[in-house]
């Protein structure tokens, strides 16, 4: 892996676990999975998708597996929608954001009825309307600065 590759996840995570304390609710990091699954080099997603499910277990307030059905579900839906759709087409992370802002709602309802808490739905509603939004917008910007990270060939 390259050291600009290096730079710019750990850039991506900093940032996204920032901007999730900043709006709670929506998963920035979820964009990066996308980008990394894109890139076809199997062995990034894998630890990119450990290291920030750590974090989502690990800081979150969810019961434990929140963050394997929210990422096994995003994994799940990038595999059986590019078979269907370019995988780098905009129409589609404008699809994965839909499925997102649906999925985040469905959950979170979900893992609330487990521990019994009450949670006002305009705000969950809020929630999953601000990922389906953020989504493909936060996937192009992060798109457009991978592909344009400098390039480190070294001569042979």
């Amino acid at each position: 892996m390259r050291l600009g590759n290096i730079v710019f996840w750990t850039f991506l995570t900093i940032g996204g676990v920032w901007l999730q304390n900043l709006v709670p609710g929506v998963d920035f990091l979820a964009p990066g999975l996308i980008l990394a699954m894109q890139e076809e080099n199997w062995t990034v997603p894998v630890w990119l998708g450990m290291i920030w499910l750590f974090i989502h277990e690990g800081t979150g307030s969810m019961p434990f597996g929140a963050g394997i059905l929210w990422y096994g579900a995003l994994a799940g839906l990038y595999f059986f929608g590019h078979w269907l759709f370019e995988a780098r087409n905009v129409l589609f992370m404008f699809i994965l954001g839909a499925c997102l802002g649906s999925m985040h709602f469905l959950l979170i309802n979900i893992m609330a009825l487990l521990q019994d808490w009450s949670i006002p739905m305009e705000r969950l509603l809020v929630e999953s309307a601000q990922q389906t939004l953020i989504f493909p917008i936060e996937w192009g910007l992060l798109y457009l600065i991978h592909h344009h990270l400098p390039e480190y060939r070294h001569a042979a």
